[in-house]
């Protein structure tokens, strides 16, 4: 189908963009030398060609739009519409050969997310946006945030949060990726998404497909995140709470900064 702006979105031709980069992830998957930006921050040659050939591909269909990626930096910031690239988000797991990676694409609009596509090629996992509607694995998911928790109830948060914030939530799953989490939150597995400190191509497609469910970024102060104000290249400084209102409004008040960082020694 083909979403209609003031630019025409041909979202399976983006389907087929991300289907090849797929590819290219699956065949280095299992087989990776990665090399450390910094801590547990690996990048690997499938991130590098992932990001080449989505940029490659942008550029030529869209030639007047800017272009943010993580690991080859941004061009044409200024303009009305901008992508971002995440190549492999999750590197982490990818490179521990783990299945919970995605490669994640988003369509800014005057910085805010309008368009978001999350693929996880391990489980041949598809969900992004059409229009207003949001399509997970070739079925609509309309409506389907979760706006209460039960007993059994999950959230979903980075793997470090212990180290930064206290959760007083019994159930918290980590899957390395916070585009992942944003994903089945946004499909109504989990309850919420909580993280901390990302930059815009970790969340923007995440933000592009809560926003038709009915969903919403909230910082730990209660104040909604307004994309159109942020710097496009730096990280979010803060924690950012995702989910359906009824639900970030109940979930904030259990997070609660610690004074000092925790952190376990190395052996």
């Amino acid at each position: 189908m083909t979403l209609m702006l003031d630019i025409k979105l041909d979202t399976a031709m983006i389907r087929d963009w991300v289907a090849e980069a797929g590819a290219i992830a699956m065949r280095y998957f299992g087989n990776v030398n990665p090399e450390w930006k910094g801590v547990a921050d690996p990048v690997t040659v499938a991130d590098r060609e992932i990001e080449q050939l989505l940029h490659a591909r942008i550029r030529a269909t869209f030639p007047d739009h800017g272009i943010l990626g993580e690991e080859y930096g941004s061009e044409m910031l200024d303009r009305e519409y901008v992508w971002t690239i995440d190549p492999i988000d999750g590197t982490r797991v990818y490179v521990e050969g783990l299945p919970s990676w995605n490669i994640t694409i988003a369509l800014l609009h005057q910085s805010v997310p309008l368009f978001g596509l999350v693929h996880m090629p391990m489980y041949n996992d598809w969900l992004y946006t059409d229009g207003d509607d949001v399509i997970c694995n070739g079925y609509s998911v309309v409506n389907q945030l979760a706006q209460a928790w039960a007993a059994d109830s999950y959230i979903f948060a980075r793997s470090d949060i212990n180290e930064w914030y206290d959760i007083r939530f019994t159930r918290i799953m980590a899957l390395g990726s916070t585009a992942s989490h944003l994903s089945y939150t946004a499909r109504g597995a989990s309850v919420a998404t909580v993280t901390h400190d990302p930059y815009i191509w970790d969340i923007a497609a995440g933000a592009a497909i809560l926003s038709k469910q009915g969903g919403e970024f909230r910082f730990l102060n209660g104040e909604l995140v307004d994309f159109s104000k942020m710097d496009l290249t730096r990280p979010i400084r803060d924690l950012i709470v995702a989910g359906h209102p009824a639900v970030t409004e109940r979930l904030i008040p259990l997070i609660r900064p610690r004074r000092a960082p925790i952190t376990h020694p190395a052996w």
